[in-house]
């Protein structure tokens, strides 16, 4: 159990940091002092003085962020670089991060459209009105109003835009259909050729996690240099010299980006664990990266990606060996269990984290998953290669690109046809799924694999048959705003249910709500919704004809 030394210090670490941001410092500094007087009565002194100690330094460094964001002024006008791409929001407008000297983490801007050149790294200048901001985290303010772009980025941020541009240009001339938007996602992180429905497609089908830069991402990188110095019969201290390089060479290519930086920082722990497993252990590995991250990075206590990734990754080490264990007595090809086992370890830890954050989760996740694991890992390495090949004369990504389009439609065919089952995804409570995957664990565990798998399939499709969510309820009794275009739904007056604009354009692939979740129909774009109330929501669902 001596991997295990470090779990109180990383999860008090977090827990310090996340009562700081949403309660106040004084309330992280009172869990780690909690935490450290708990283990000296369990007489564990050496993990009382670790874990009370980094539990307050988590508290101390949260205090100081806060306190030099309440310190900042927004005088009307600010500039910095944007972080990560611009975000649509469903109900119109525009979310961008941007990035002020003298301002500890990135601040909230809100406009109606994203301006040319608005990529991650540009220089930019924001005049508008500022708001407290409702979101957790060490940003104080947040921003509404105009973005002029004033330089591109620069140094390493400009490269990864070049490498991203010149990349998406190949992938454009050289392939077509899903594969053209879903292959500069995976292999780079960049979704800019994604259109909305692909994107939700991949939402629905638990999918999405493919088209960001992530520790899967690094873990397929390292191994695939792991392997080639391996082969070449190199050394340990050789193998992990091939990782580094090739991890740097990555982040390079991917760009400086906060969510490229953690995943390199997460693969490289890890890799070095694995490598040499009598010095760490995966989750000795993984609790120091959750230690120093948080640490350097306040806001990732509260981040749901974060979690997400950490969730999936202690998941598929702590649980996935007992579901392999549990699945072996069907006497399945070794290949086909181990993927499985991992998509359930992963969807266990994760999914009720996934229903706390959207209130739906996917019932195809796994299936999707297990579908597309065989192409994964050859599109990201051959992507790369190609991507490497599309910065240098002679086209000769073009042949690299036909070899990876058919296993990239493959991924876009198993999203596109699970997320068109009704059922795709239901409503769910997070201790509604970890109830529901104890069940599934326990009769793995218990050696009743087909019993256990047989009863989980029929609970998702029982949990996934197209039922009225509740009492279908008159339009015309609600209090409506009534805009004539879609960017003039925010803001939405104080009392209204319904949101209702009459622009004629393109049917909308699904349903349409606001921030604040309140439903928008488009009378003459869409097809005619009906509208239903399920407890205090309204929920707005395509009618007979759509």
């Amino acid at each position: 159990m001596q991997e295990l030394r470090l779990v109180p210090a990383a999860a008090v670490v977090w827990a310090a940091a996340l009562a700081a941001l949403l309660c106040a410092p004084w309330a992280g500094l009172a869990l780690a002092c909690s935490a450290g007087a708990a283990l000296l009565a369990a007489r564990q002194a050496g993990q009382a003085v670790l874990v009370a100690g980094l539990g307050a330094a988590s508290a101390a460094v949260v205090w100081l962020r806060l306190r030099a964001a309440r310190a900042w002024e927004f005088p009307g006008v600010a500039r910095g670089h944007l972080s990560g791409e611009p975000k649509e929001l469903d109900g119109g407008g525009v979310l961008l991060r941007l990035l002020v000297p003298g301002h500890p983490g990135p601040v909230a801007v809100f406009v109606r459209e994203a301006p040319t050149g608005a990529v991650p790294g540009a220089l930019v200048e924001v005049t508008g009105t500022a708001a407290e901001s409702r979101a957790p985290g060490t940003a104080q303010v947040s921003i509404s109003g105009r973005v002029d772009v004033l330089d591109g980025p620069r140094g390493l941020a400009g490269v990864a835009q070049n490498v991203r541009e010149t990349f998406a240009a190949a992938v454009g001339e050289h392939t077509g259909g899903g594969a053209r938007g879903l292959i500069p996602g995976m292999v780079l992180g960049d979704t800019s050729l994604q259109d909305r429905q692909a994107s939700q497609a991949y939402v629905d089908a638990g999918l999405s996690h493919l088209s960001a830069v992530s520790g899967s991402n690094v873990a397929i990188v390292t191994t695939a240099a792991v392997l080639a110095a391996s082969a070449l019969r190199l050394g340990l201290r050789a193998r992990i010299a091939a990782a580094g390089v090739a991890l740097l060479s990555f982040a390079v290519l991917v760009g400086p980006e906060p969510s490229v930086l953690r995943a390199s920082v997460t693969g490289l722990v890890a890799l070095v664990a694995v490598l040499s497993s009598s010095i760490a252990e995966p989750v000795h590995a993984l609790c120091l990266s959750v230690i120093a991250l948080v640490l350097v990075d306040t806001n990732l206590a509260v981040s749901y990606g974060f979690a997400l990734s950490v969730a999936a990754t202690a998941g598929i080490v702590a649980v996935s060996p007992v579901v392999y264990r549990g699945l072996a007595p069907l006497r399945w090809p070794d290949v086909l269990t181990r993927a499985l086992s991992v998509a359930v370890a992963a969807d266990l830890a994760t999914m009720p984290l996934v229903a706390l954050m959207a209130g739906r989760v996917s019932l195809v996740s796994v299936a999707a998953n297990i579908l597309v694991a065989p192409v994964v890992a050859p599109i990201t390495v051959l992507g790369l290669i190609a991507v490497v090949l599309s910065l240098a004369p002679g086209g000769l990504e073009a042949l690299l690109l036909w070899v990876i389009e058919p296993l990239a439609w493959w991924v876009h065919a198993v999203a596109v046809t699970l997320s068109g089952w009704s059922g795709a995804t239901v409503p769910a409570a997070p201790l509604t799924t970890a109830v529901a995957y104890g069940w599934i664990v326990a009769g793995l565990v218990a050696r009743r694999p087909g019993a256990t798998l047989a009863a989980a399939v029929c609970f998702a499709l029982a949990a996934g048959m197209d039922l009225p969510p509740g009492r279908e309820v008159d339009p015309n009794g609600l209090r409506a705003h009534v805009v004539r275009t879609e960017e003039e739904v925010e803001p939405v007056p104080a009392g209204a249910e319904l949101v209702v604009v009459l622009e004629e354009g393109r049917p909308h692939a699904r349903p349409v709500r606001t921030r604040s979740g309140i439903p928008v129909i488009f009378p003459n774009r869409d097809p005619p919704a009906r509208l239903y109330r399920d407890g205090d929501r309204l929920i707005a669902r395509a009618g007979p004809d759509g």
